[in-house]
């Protein structure tokens, strides 16, 4: 028995829209097993959700969309392909062989998708951090705010004792006040004031 080779291969796979969420799940799983079992190996997995349908399959208009990237001999993808046309729960399926471009350009795709995701975290993280920075500054000002107010608060019984204690008279304010109107007739006469 001669070895075959291993080849890159791509499963799309349309699912009735009616089945639950864990029967979707559990088909995936069963086609999952048949590829290692064949000797295959899984390298991707994606569920593409409900998807409408270009026309109508089975009475359907739309299908659950599954995608998987898998490695496997000719062979094992030739009885995957009959064993998806007899399988019930499989509305379409389709097993393409993919080139090595193909399989060099998704790979380059995946790595932005994940310098893309790693970004966009960054920038929440960033965000984030900046808004609490933010809110830490609002309190601090309102704390602040607060305080000058209990100052003020405050501040006005002190003011006021000695407001009283200026409107008492004292000598020398009086002479002061006096001397000044004095001061200010004699320099309207010509005559300098010592002031």
């Amino acid at each position: 028995m001669t070895s075959q080779r291993i080849r890159d291969y791509e499963l799309a796979m349309i699912l009735s829209p009616e089945a639950t969420e864990s029967e979707a799940a559990e088909t995936v799983k069963r086609i999952s097993d048949i590829i290692t079992e064949g000797g295959g190996s899984i390298s991707h997995q994606e569920n593409w959700g409900i998807r409408r349908l270009a026309y109508p399959i089975q009475r359907f208009i739309e299908g659950n969309y599954f995608i998987t990237r898998c490695q496997m001999e000719a062979q094992a993808a030739a009885e995957l392909d009959e064993m998806l046309n007899a399988a019930q729960d499989v509305m379409r399926h389709l097993i393409f062989r993919l080139k090595k471009s193909e399989i060099a350009a998704m790979e380059v795709q995946a790595e932005r998708q994940r310098q893309e995701l790693a970004r966009q975290e960054a920038e929440a993280r960033a965000a984030a951090a900046r808004e609490a920075r933010e809110r830490e500054e609002a309190a601090a000002r309102a704390a602040a705010e607060r305080e000058a107010r209990e100052a003020e608060a405050q501040a006005p019984a002190a003011v006021s004792e000695p407001a009283a204690e200026a409107s008492e008279p004292s000598g020398e304010a009086e002479t002061e006040e006096t001397a000044v109107p004095v001061a200010e007739s004699e320099s309207e006469e010509g005559v300098q004031s010592p002031v």
